[in-house]
């Protein structure tokens, strides 16, 4: 009797006592499969039932794909007189590629539906080489009586994980599997250094910006006991900063970075946290033709009993004993941050340029900060653009008294004509001792003509992060907005359609959060809003602007998936389509089922 089957045997009757007794009778079984058990056990999973799922909603040439694609090919090559099947799953362990060495094998595991599209979690059939892959995130043998489920008994499985190098998650696992009489350990190094092979290549698909914001965060991480972030497309994140930040203040920070790449900000930063603990960043911009592609951060917690001190602009405001104003109930550092060097700025009496994009909320963390200083003092607002069109005089009223705030919205849309008016303006402000403000769009570029003119006016300028850099601050602006726009009803946002909202980029910013929840009251006046009250678009997350063909098809698709509850099968017939027609378009236009 062989030793592999010898241990099989004494493997089958630990099974058996683990099934009937529980852990205490998988003794002299590896930690592994034995912790898999367990895991198994308490996921449900039947032993002797066997039932895999299939799914529909698979890319099966992502980019995982198409990065395997060549070692694989090389590897079915190498190991064309060996009977096994090589197959590739993708980061929810669903096979997205398969490729026969042995038609014997491969008919073999026809049978348990080892196959394109089907799942093999360990939730759903029990400990194998692909799901327990996953769940110890290192290379796994799975040999015979060690699957826990009877149906796959008659395998051996060796799987390794396939870890994206840029965000050290598990992408994919590469199996080989074949028959259980069949296996040897000399399958463990060829799948392991196959994996390997394809995580390279997933670091290679990379452009040149993204492989150099890789190299210099592997660079900063060298350092020792330094905590690290890199920010990009996707969020890197050391074992040294896990422990200094929990998951929802490096998102904070992250969200906090990317608004420092908005502004070409560099150097060195200060964050203060939402429990009171101050974070230091040193950054470093990382661009590709001029654009920032990424950030990596150097991260430390200041500590004011040894001396280290707390960038003004991100501390708490000093100019006011004790804010109470809504704007200070934000929480993302980076309109605190804006709020705080305005109020700073009107504080001392230094005209302030408030950029942002439009719907970002300029206007109102100006009057936010002046009402900190000022309470209700007179605020007087003139528009460039309306004054440039004739629209609109610039006058101020000689007898105004006391402490007064003059702002100027659309600065930089000032031309000829309201230049002489707005030059007036100022210098009626400045000399009846009044504060001045103005709102523009963020500046690309040289910046000429009448608005390079009233420039020279201003000594402060300020930065409003977009709503989409402000994730945590959404909640309660969707609350403020709803209270405001229904002040006496009984209304409220359901969990999903609070997750839509927290789901979409707002590129109009509040302006547009605030139109979509009009559009819900106007739905259902009083009660719960849902997901379907809200416009189609918050359903939809496309990275471009879409034409008003497209916009009509995507909101005829979030209609139907309406009628038929979800079921995308009977909304493609409603809309009469083919399924891969309306799974290519869900990813086009970023349509989630919320």
């Amino acid at each position: 009797m062989t030793e592999l089957r010898e241990h099989q045997l004494r493997i089958a009757a630990a099974r058996a006592d683990f099934l009937e007794y529980g852990p205490a009778g998988a003794a002299g079984v590896g930690n592994v499969v034995a912790a898999s058990w367990e895991r198994s056990q308490s996921a449900g999973v039947d032993a002797d039932r066997y039932r895999v799922t299939f799914h529909e909603d698979i890319d099966f040439d992502s980019r995982l794909a198409r990065c395997s694609r060549p070692v694989i090919e090389r590897l079915t090559d190498d190991m064309a007189d060996v009977p096994v099947t090589i197959a590739l799953t993708d980061s929810r362990a669903r096979i997205i590629d398969r490729r026969d060495c042995s038609t014997a094998v491969g008919r073999v595991l026809d049978r348990v539906d080892f196959q394109r599209g089907f799942s093999f979690e360990e939730t759903g059939c029990g400990t194998n080489g692909v799901g327990t892959a996953f769940e110890v995130g290192a290379p796994v043998s799975v040999v015979g009586c060690e699957h826990f489920n009877q149906t796959l008994i008659q395998f051996a499985c060796t799987g390794a994980p396939i870890f994206d190098p840029l965000t050290g998650r598990v992408a994919g696992v590469l199996d080989v599997s074949m028959l259980a009489d069949s296996w040897t350990t000399l399958v463990e190094a060829l799948v392991r250094s196959a994996a390997t092979e394809i995580s390279r290549n997933l670091l290679l698909d990379r452009s040149q910006a993204k492989r150099a914001l890789f190299e210099t965060y592997l660079r900063a991480d060298a350092r020792p006991r330094q905590s690290v972030m890199a920010v990009g497309e996707s969020i890197m994140v050391n074992e040294h900063a896990r422990h200094l930040l929990s998951p929802d203040e490096q998102h904070t920070v992250a969200q906090y970075a990317e608004f420092l790449m908005t502004k070409h900000d560099r150097g060195l930063h200060t964050v203060t946290l939402e429990n009171g603990r101050a974070i230091r960043l040193r950054t470093s911009r990382i661009t590709c033709d001029g654009d920032p592609v990424g950030m990596v951060l150097l991260l430390d917690e200041v500590h004011p009993d040894i001396g280290l001190h707390v960038q003004p602009a991100l501390a708490a405001p000093q100019s006011v004993a004790t804010p109470t104003s809504s704007a200070h109930q934000m929480h993302t550092p980076a309109w605190r941050s804006a709020l705080t060097q305005t109020t700073d700025a009107l504080a001392t009496h230094t005209a302030v340029l408030v950029l942002g994009e439009p719907g970002t909320g300029r206007l109102s963390a100006i009057s936010e900060a002046f009402g900190e200083l000022h309470g209700s003092a007179p605020v007087v607002i003139v528009d460039a653009a309306r004054i440039e069109r004739g629209e609109q005089v610039s006058t101020l009223r000689r007898d105004t008294a006391g402490p007064a705030l003059v702002v100027i919205r659309h600065l930089d849309q000032v031309g000829p004509h309201g230049h002489a008016e707005l030059t007036a303006l100022v210098a009626h402000a400045v000399a009846a001792g009044h504060h001045i403000a103005a709102t523009a769009a963020p500046i690309d570029g040289d910046v000429v003509g009448p608005f390079a003119d009233l420039l020279d006016h201003f000594g402060s300028s300020v930065t409003v992060p977009p709503l989409r850099l402000r994730s945590r601050d959404l909640s309660t602006l969707t609350a403020r907005i709803v209270k405001t726009l229904a002040p006496q009803r009984c209304t409220r946002i359901s969990p999903q359609a609070s997750r839509a909202i927290s789901a979409f980029s707002w590129p109009g910013n509040i302006t547009q959060l605030r139109d979509a929840l009009g559009t819900a009251l106007r739905r259902r006046p009083v009660g719960e809003i849902q997901v379907a009250d809200l416009p189609g678009y918050c359903r939809s997350n496309s990275s471009r602007t879409l034409t008003q063909l497209e916009t009509a098809e995507r909101d005829a698709i979030i209609s139907a998936l309406d009628e038929s509850g979800g079921n995308r099968m009977r909304a493609a017939t409603v809309l009469g389509m083919s399924r891969s027609s309306l799974y290519r378009k869900l990813h086009t236009y970023g349509i989630s089922s919320v």
